[in-house]
């Protein structure tokens, strides 16, 4: 097979169409082509009178010019990147079984080695009643929620999987996923995505060879205390009362544990101050994002997505985040007593209203450089939030006219639930916050027109897009305390599903190094 690039289409083509058009390309008669696979995809929207469809393509074909690249087939699954079985015993203990934790543990097992996987909430059922009490009750399970169980944060969101980390571990990663019984199509998808309905199929099927393989997992366990002993780690205590003998742990807890933040710090894990952003969501009909993107093309194409950045008047970055089509706005809290939104999309992406983050940017400065001045920051945000939605985890909501100050005619109903009552933003948000988010949106505005919508509901409070805290690690990728090797968003050196999933892929490659020295 050889490849083919930049094949463009109309939207709404057929198979045939899509083989003449790798024919021209090729320059050959299109008879001579016996397959045709999809390498890459993407929408070319640049002009949304002339949208078109862009392909890379392998094709298996007689006759074939030899200017083309040849067409090799890529290691797919992560076992094809581990070199070499460790053959000792070894007692290794996975915490966190988000993106970073499964992907570690499964990259663990294809080396010689069944880690203990341990996760302080619950599986990808226990979490999806949780999630579901807390939207119809207003009920919170402050250790099983969209932060904490099986699957991490990115369970209950779109399972977006773009990145812009380099895509060298791209094919394992995802070759994984589609094994997991993720859509094929996000092997060749510029903007893949997977749906929160499906990615609880994922991890469930992801649990369920861990198992099968030898490895333990246990849910409703927090990790509570480690043992150093000469300046590595020999055990773990959890929250059940459990203790655990081990040499190695990969720490793989998110970015909502200060919990465990401030226990680790306790013990000598070196850690520092990180930047991150605090917003809100913003909420328009698909119908409107999809005609602003793709004009005439929009029926034949799938919901469409957006992606913005600007400075605000301070010279701080603002930009959307989490863009989430045809989604909804789900109330993501994790402490009591407050307010936390995050997006969420089937994998369909059929509901009525897209969703997005807008976040500002937040530096250490912001908090005096404290360890954990970030975490305290967003708190106040996050309670006073609660305070402005009523209590009882209602999101508070307020029109973006109001916050602006323009008349509101047309309101767009939140698809948040549940909803608290309306409010003044400027009340749950710093000063610095609420400013950047109104120069943003008029930014925005001149990229799609209409995005500055009275009757857009902003939703808050969006505080939990990265941590405020890093572990720091060496070129071992290992933390100060020898044997524990931090990983993921929780760790600081992510963002992401992908960029986690990869990240927890190259903590256990590092981790078998060290010990199969």
């Amino acid at each position: 097979m050889f490849v083919v690039d930049s094949v463009k289409l109309k939207p709404g083509h057929s198979e045939d169409e899509l083989k003449f058009a790798a024919a021209r390309k090729a320059g050959i008669g299109a008879g001579k082509i016996s397959e045709i696979k999809i390498l890459r995809k993407s929408i070319d929207a640049r002009d949304r009178e002339n949208v078109r469809l862009v392909y890379s393509l392998a094709l298996s074909a007689v006759g074939a010019n030899r200017r083309f690249p040849e067409y090799r087939e890529s290691a797919d699954r992560v076992a094809a990147l581990v070199k070499n079985k460790l053959n000792k015993p070894l007692r290794v203990a996975v915490i966190g079984a988000g993106p970073a934790g499964l992907m570690a543990a499964l990259t663990l097992q294809a080396g010689g080695i069944n880690p203990v996987l341990i996760e302080r909430g619950g599986d990808a059922e226990a979490r999806e009643k949780a999630v579901n009490a807390l939207k119809s009750q207003g009920v919170l399970n402050t250790e099983c929620n969209v932060q904490y169980g099986m699957g991490g944060a990115g369970l209950f969101s779109d399972g977006k999987l773009n990145s812009g980390i380099s895509r060298e571990f791209f094919p394992a990663v995802f070759g994984e996923l589609v094994s997991l019984g993720a859509p094929k199509d996000i092997l060749y998808e510029s903007h893949p995505h997977v749906g929160t309905d499906k990615l609880k199929d994922v991890v469930t099927n992801a649990s369920a060879r861990l198992r099968s393989g030898g490895t333990e997992i246990k849910t409703f366990s927090r990790l509570d205390d480690i043992e150093v002993s000469d300046g590595k780690i020999v055990g773990i205590a959890l929250s059940t009362g459990e203790r655990l003998a081990v040499d190695a742990v990969i720490l793989a807890i998110g970015h909502s544990a200060f919990d465990t933040f401030r226990m680790l710090a306790a013990k000598g894990v070196l850690m520092e101050p990180k930047p991150f952003s605090v917003g809100v969501r913003i909420e328009h009909l698909q119908s409107f994002i999809n005609e602003g993107r793709y004009g005439k093309f929009a029926a034949m194409l799938p919901p469409a997505e957006y992606k913005f950045s600007a400075k605000s008047a301070s010279g701080r970055g603002v930009y959307t985040f989490c863009m989430c089509p045809g989604g909804e706005v789900i109330v993501s809290s994790s402490d009591p007593g407050t307010i936390v939104t995050n997006g969420m999309s089937y994998r369909a992406r059929s509901g009525s209203n897209a969703n997005a983050a807008i976040l500002v940017s937040v530096t250490p400065s912001d908090f005096n450089g404290s360890l954990f001045g970030g975490f305290e920051f967003r708190s106040r945000i996050e309670r006073a939030a609660f305070a402005a939605g009523g209590g009882r985890y209602g999101a508070p909501v307020q029109y973006l006219g109001d916050f602006i100050g323009m008349p509101v005619k047309n309101k767009l109903p939140p698809t948040v639930s549940p909803v608290g009552g309306e409010c003044d933003l400027t009340t749950v948000l710093p000063r610095f916050v609420a400013d950047g988010l109104k120069d943003a949106v008029a930014a925005f505005d001149l990229n799609l027109k209409g995005f500055m919508a009275p009757g857009s509901p902003l939703i808050g409070a969006e505080t939990r897009s990265s941590c405020p805290v890093r572990i720091l690690r060496g070129e071992s990728g290992e933390s100060s305390i020898g044997g524990i090797f931090p990983a993921g968003e929780g760790a600081g050196w992510a963002g992401g599903i992908t960029s986690s999933a990869v990240d927890g892929v190259k903590a256990a490659l590092k981790l078998m190094r060290k010990f199969g020295e």
